[in-house]
């Protein structure tokens, strides 16, 4: 009696073949990852993720091809065939991506899969923010910084400048090292800290203007204005020190001497050049008329006095 061989097939099966989150939550504008597993055997099948309450009629936004990844829009699904799972990413997040989704297997017959419920939860009230308002002095250096939600990292970013957005003309932008400068403006994207710093230098009063923080993305790009003024700079008035030094100087017969900077000295001889000045006009004017007319009265009291026919008279002595 001969005995057939026995033909084993293995089926890749179980009462679960996948499995995956029953719920996942996101943040408006960020990013969402789900990981689905599954069960050996289904390694070289295609994965996809479907949306839709109902299995039959849900509607597949993304699946794996022979690379085993897959991208569509603002979804991508890679498959890591060593460790049984693949990965769903939605980025770009709206508050309407609230939904139920499905983790399935592509194979002949009922595809396996897994029902994860996602909930879009409402964001910050703009992803880029930044100061209204900014002053600068003229001929100095002047820094903006502005702050952005986590999930734009990546994401190239730019300063413009013009009152209306739609029409501004970017002045710099980052490029692959986050940094960017060009002629007097520079920008420097800090990922760790989510900030990105402008810095303008050798300001001009006409530079004066709306500008904008912005990040560019497929679509309209997020950006937040900000308003700069650049105010002239101070001029430089002499002191009054300064003035009373120099009419000191123009009474003066030599010129003063300096043994330093002109101003250290300028600063240290004020007073004293002031008051020889003083006392030179006082000598030239009062003190030496007056000392003239004192010397002609004395002269005039002590004149010697004469008789006549020009000779001198004698005191008369008394009668005996």
């Amino acid at each position: 009696m001969w005995l057939l061989p026995a033909l084993l097939l293995i089926v890749p099966g179980s009462s679960v073949d996948i499995t995956g989150p029953e719920a996942v939550r996101g943040l408006e504008r960020g990013v969402l990852t789900v990981q689905c597993r599954y069960d050996p055997g289904w390694e070289t099948y295609r994965k996809w993720w479907c949306r839709g309450a109902e299995y039959k009629s849900c509607k597949i936004l993304v699946k794996t091809n022979e690379s085993a990844f897959g991208e569509k829009e603002r979804v991508s699904i890679r498959d890591y065939q060593t460790h049984h799972t693949f990965t769903v990413t939605m980025k770009e997040l709206r508050r309407e991506d609230t939904d139920t989704y499905w983790c399935g297997i592509e194979k002949t017959g009922r595809d396996p899969m897994f029902s994860v419920k996602v909930t879009i939860d409402p964001g910050s009230s703009f992803p880029i923010t930044g100061p209204e308002a900014v002053r600068g002095l003229e001929r100095g250096v002047l820094t903006v910084q502005c702050r952005y939600d986590p999930y734009w990292e990546t994401y190239p970013k730019w300063w413009c400048r013009g009152a209306e957005y739609g029409s501004c003309k970017i002045l710099v932008q980052t490029n692959g090292s986050a940094f960017g400068v060009k002629e007097r403006v520079s920008i420097r994207d800090n990922q760790t800290n989510h900030t990105l710093t402008v810095t303008m230098k050798e300001l001009r009063r006409e530079d004066t203007d709306t500008y904008w923080c912005g990040i560019k993305r497929t679509g309209r790009d997020p950006a937040v204005p900000v308003k700069v003024t650049i105010d002239p700079a101070p001029t430089t008035v002499p002191t009054p020190t300064s003035a009373i030094t120099s009419t000191a100087n123009a009474f003066t017969d030599t010129p003063e001497e300096t043994t330093g900077s002109p101003t250290v000295t300028s600063q240290h001889s004020d007073g004293r050049s002031l008051l020889s000045s003083t006392r030179f006009l006082l000598l030239v004017f009062l003190e030496v008329p007056l000392l003239l007319s004192m010397l002609g009265a004395v002269l005039w009291v002590n004149r010697p006095l004469r008789g006549s026919g020009g000779r001198q008279s004698q005191p008369r002595s008394e009668d005996q």
